[in-house]
């Protein structure tokens, strides 16, 4: 017995783990594509693919139930067209038997779900978040255009005459009004924009530096050969940032901090957390509604495509109303409770069909077994 849950578990495995990482794949290169931009723009490809990594667990959490569900209904409906199950069958093993070595695979599943859902999914949004915030808040981000105001913070405008192919920048204007009374403006024949691991200089040559008093209506002006501006004394600071649903920890949603914008978003903080919870119980369902799809109900080979499209149709269903849960429990509390009724309810009534053909109720008296049924199809 336990060798053929081990033969069951691989054949699920594959084809779970292919529909999983196609998924993924795909979504995760759209995803991708709004880090292209900040790329071109100067984002370092270390940085990028941290960025891109990230975002897998927000994206696995979602496939991976896919993934299961049509890996499992291809496994099985494999098993059956192969004649495998008949052997089985006919070895003694009861639906039931053939269930419990796929809802191990669905158990392991699950809690690879809980993980991600509670640990690496805020991990990665809210690592996500910070460096985009940092990256975006960085003078090392800014792009300098010619001929044109270049804004590298809301007091200070870099105006560049013309860029040359190597990188060179000619006739350059630098304005400072960080302090307002004394005002500061940097003007050179060429320079260069240099980002260093100590922050981005701006490199200038053959120029002068105007500073106005304005209380004493004086002009200062400084000639220069050579002089390096410090431009990280201009970056922002970032700040406290307020933690959004998605990216707290489970500590994080059950004791939120008192303050204004989380007693106004106490309901997105619940569903998320109802959420975490009642997602990765899927893993079970889905697995039961695709069993029953190929072992639940009368076994003839005439009616196994309807059956399995019933099968998916019925596993997409569940899915979009579980999808409607979630977002409708921010704003009626009263429907968490569906979070969790639904899952249990649709695996009760799967299993159920497993067992006795039928969605309620008990198994007719009339109602042949699976081996003979099967047996008498390929006579």
């Amino acid at each position: 017995m336990l060798n053929m849950n081990r033969y069951i578990m691989r054949q699920l495995l594959i084809p779970t783990l292919f529909v999983t990482f196609a998924l993924t794949g795909v979504i995760w290169l759209s995803q991708t594509l709004q880090f292209v931009e900040k790329l071109i723009e100067g984002l370092p490809i270390s940085t990028f693919l941290t960025l891109t990594v990230l975002l897998l667990p927000g994206i696995l959490k979602y496939t991976l139930l896919l993934g299961l569900f049509f890996g499992t209904l291809f496994a099985f409906n494999k098993l059956y067209s192969e004649s495998e199950l008949v052997v089985m069958w006919s070895a003694g093993l009861s639906n039931g038997a053939l269930t419990r070595a796929a809802l191990y695979l669905a158990t392991a599943v699950m809690l690879l779900l809980y993980i991600l859902n509670f640990l690496l999914t805020p991990y990665g949004l809210r690592t996500v978040r910070e460096l985009r915030v940092e990256w975006r808040e960085s003078l090392a981000s800014v792009v300098l255009k010619e001929g044109v105001f270049n804004s590298l913070s809301n007091n200070v405008t870099v105006y560049i005459r013309e860029k040359t192919k190597d990188g060179s920048l000619l006739g350059i204007l630098v304005h400072d009004e960080t302090v307002p009374e004394k005002p500061v403006t940097y003007m050179a024949e060429e320079g260069a924009f240099i980002k260093t691991d100590e922050g981005p200089r701006f490199f200038m040559r053959k120029g002068n530096i105007q500073e106005v008093q304005k209380e004493e209506a004086k002009l200062s002006i400084l000639y220069f050969d050579d002089y390096t501006l410090d431009l990280s004394q201009y970056e922002q600071g970032s700040g406290a940032l307020w933690l959004k649903p998605s990216t707290r920890y489970f500590s994080e949603l059950m004791w939120p901090e008192d303050t204004a914008t989380t007693r106004r978003n106490m309901d997105e903080i619940n569903q998320e957390l109802h959420q975490r919870f009642g997602l990765p119980l899927y893993s079970i369902t889905l697995t039961l509604i695709a069993i029953a799809g190929v072992l639940g109900g009368e076994f003839t080979r005439r009616g196994r495509p309807k059956r399995i499209l019933i099968a998916g149709a019925a596993g997409v269903i569940t899915i979009v109303i579980a999808m409607a849960s979630f977002n409708l429990s921010s704003s009626n509390p009263a429907l968490v409770s569906l979070i969790y009724i639904w899952p249990v309810a649709t695996g009760l009534a799967a299993m159920n069909f497993i067992r006795t053909g039928r969605v309620f109720g008990k198994k007719p008296s009339s109602t042949k077994t699976p081996p003979s049924d099967v047996e008498g199809a390929t006579e």
